[in-house]
């Protein structure tokens, strides 16, 4: 979201509506995919990863209070947001209410780091003035660094999932 916010401060992209919008529904999409692959899976998910057992308490004491707040505000968290929407998932929400929530925080999550990026934009290029010469280099960089990055994650999060319980 920072990136296409940044691409719609340089003009390549629209930041109203298409970079926010596709930002929410890509959020959106994912966040449900956990959540009714949870549902699914119900407690089996945790005797596979039991390094979430632990956030998982937490975020169903926080679910109990707040529960809207929860679903929407979690995605914001990271490192949060997937043990949020498997306690979700877990607890007696109803489906409906999750889409609608789920839909609320994507939003406001792909509005804000767009708006962020589109501000980081604007700073680099107040900081750094002309910088037409950088762009594409540091583009193409930091899309390189961002698969390396989502690549490495995934990896790190199917090898932790496969390691038996000690």
């Amino acid at each position: 979201m920072l990136f296409g916010g940044f691409a719609a401060h340089r003009g390549w992209l629209a930041l109203v509506p298409w970079v926010i919008l596709i930002g929410a529904i890509g959020n959106a999409v994912a966040q449900g995919i956990w959540f009714f692959a949870a549902r699914a899976a119900g407690q089996r998910i945790l005797e596979k990863r039991v390094d979430w057992a632990t956030n998982v308490e937490r975020v169903d004491r926080l679910l109990k209070k707040w529960e809207a707040s929860v679903v929407i505000g979690a995605r914001f968290i990271p490192g949060f947001s997937s043990a949020a929407v498997v306690t979700v998932a877990l607890s007696k929400i109803s489906s409906a209410k999750f889409l609608v929530l789920n839909a609320i925080g994507a939003f406001a999550w792909a509005s804000t780091f767009g708006v962020l990026g589109y501000a980081v934009g604007r700073a680099v290029e107040t900081v750094l003035g002309d910088i037409r010469r950088y762009e594409k280099p540091v583009a193409v960089m930091l899309l390189v660094a961002a698969i390396i990055w989502i690549g490495w994650h995934h990896a790190e999060t199917f090898r932790s999932a496969r390691r038996k319980p000690v």
